[in-house]
């Protein structure tokens, strides 16, 4: 039996689905970026780590830079999106440059992508660091 291709009605549903994703992954990414090193630093058992400051500072850099990253992105896809929605009520509007930047940019899913890998390739490194820190404190 044939598969249906999806058609024009289905855009909306995948849509909303991506936005839904999108919007999950984060507020997922900016919680974790805030409450592990919130975490780790009200818990006596990684009082090791933060207490030393040479080990410290880097890894609140590398959180707060994956938060900073994320709300970089919002910001910027936000923008983008108000800018089309505008072109779209305004067609003089899609002749700026803002329209066309924003329009390139809503267009191309790698930048956001790249943008999370990033993020999440900097959480990871800071959290193993803290348990590699965490683990070298409790080792005999």
């Amino acid at each position: 039996m044939p598969i249906n291709e999806p058609g024009p009605e289905d855009a909306t549903e995948y849509l909303r689905s991506y936005q839904n994703f999108a919007s999950t992954m984060r507020a997922w990414l900016i919680a974790y970026g805030i409450g592990a090193p919130v975490l780790f630093a009200t818990q006596g058992a990684f009082e090791c780590v933060f207490a030393n400051s040479l080990a410290a500072k880097p890894l609140i850099y590398m959180y707060l830079s994956g938060v900073g990253i994320q709300i970089v992105s919002a910001l910027s896809f936000k923008a983008s999106m108000w800018y089309i929605f505008w072109g779209a009520l305004k067609s003089e509007f899609k002749n700026t440059w803002r329209y066309r930047i924003s329009d390139w940019l809503s267009e191309q899913l790698w930048v956001e992508i790249g943008l999370d890998i990033s993020t999440i390739g900097l959480f990871g490194l800071a959290t193993a660091r803290v348990l590699v820190l965490f683990i070298a404190q409790k080792s005999p």
